[in-house]
């Protein structure tokens, strides 16, 4: 699990360390102060080979015109290409590793050159060493054909009862989510007991997004998820439901979440959550503008509890 991040001269962050990661980590802040950078910013550390992250541009942004230029020169931190980017992880149970783009030449134990991404040359230290897998949810809709067939997973690795299971939960009619292939295209269609099975893409985007989610965690082979507004869609009434699924299906499969949100009553959610379990793996990320940069804290269960008394301000 990865424990330590480092972070230099990327987009909005001139230096960011954070520390005491946990299993599940939430990142807040104002606008502006680079919670999608930050998952853009893991996205591009555990991605193998990193030089294959090219579509970073509209993982979680859409992006416009001339990537090089509208995206890939903005990477780095002012638009400064002379200073290379850095991005390093500490783990529990792994090497330490780390990632560097460069238009000039790299620091020295970054010895691995791995390729391009835009005009910047990717090199890496020890990444070889680590075998890791994110996966990734923006608040961009997916295909539904592809989900359609992600789905095939999680049946072929026996999780179908497990994911409905926890889908009923917020959805108490639910019998069963099905692949069918009624048309040109493999589509999912749930039984939620009317006269037919509907298609799923009828269900309202935070049942997608919730479906989407937890088949990723039961039966993808991704050992980080990265989840981007991960309040979006859903009704805050359905948020301590969801986050113990989340908090299950994250144990269960040994995966670490980082997601972002701009919701305190998310946060609450989390924390009450996670209180009713036997070890308390939650951390909240909270981002922050000085004159000198943005800035981070990683907030314990002690600090947590302080901003939900009203303490703290994690907004």
């Amino acid at each position: 699990m990865l424990t330590n991040l480092h972070i230099k001269n990327f987009r909005g962050f001139k230096v960011l360390d954070l520390a005491h990661l946990k299993r599940v980590n939430i990142i807040v802040g104002q606008n502006n102060t680079g919670k999608t950078g930050l998952l853009e910013a893991l996205a591009l550390l555990l991605w193998e080979p990193p030089h294959q992250c090219g579509n970073l541009p509209n993982l979680f942004r859409t992006a416009g015109g001339d990537w090089n230029e509208n995206f890939w020169s903005w990477i780095f931190h002012n638009k400064d290409t002379t200073v290379p980017v850095e991005l390093a992880a500490k783990f529990d149970n792994l090497p330490d590793f780390g990632v560097c783009l460069a238009r000039t030449s790299p620091p020295s134990h970054f010895n691995q050159h791995r390729g391009m991404l835009g005009s910047a040359k990717v090199y890496t230290s020890g990444r070889e060493l680590a075998q890791l897998k994110p996966s990734v949810f923006s608040t961009h809709p997916t295909n539904p054909k592809q989900d359609a067939l992600d789905y095939n997973r999680v049946v072929l690795k026996r999780k179908k009862k497990e994911v409905e299971e926890l889908l009923r939960k917020v959805e108490p009619k639910l019998e069963a989510v099905e692949t069918l292939q009624t048309g040109a295209e493999p589509l999912l269609y749930v039984d939620a007991g009317l006269s037919e099975m509907l298609p799923v893409t009828q269900m309202g985007q935070g049942f997608n997004r919730l479906l989407d989610i937890y088949s990723e965690l039961l039966a993808a082979e991704a050992k980080v998820l990265l989840v981007d507004e991960i309040e979006n869609g859903l009704h805050h009434t359905a948020l301590p439901t969801i986050w113990e699924g989340l908090f299950h299906a994250a144990s269960e499969v040994d995966v670490q979440v980082f997601a972002s949100t701009h919701s305190l009553e998310c946060i609450r959610a989390a924390h009450e959550a996670m209180s009713q379990r036997a070890n308390y793996e939650l951390a909240v990320i909270q981002l922050f503008r000085l004159p000198e940069g943005i800035q981070g804290r990683v907030l314990d269960r002690k600090h947590i509890e302080a901003a939900m008394s009203g303490e703290i301000d994690l907004r």
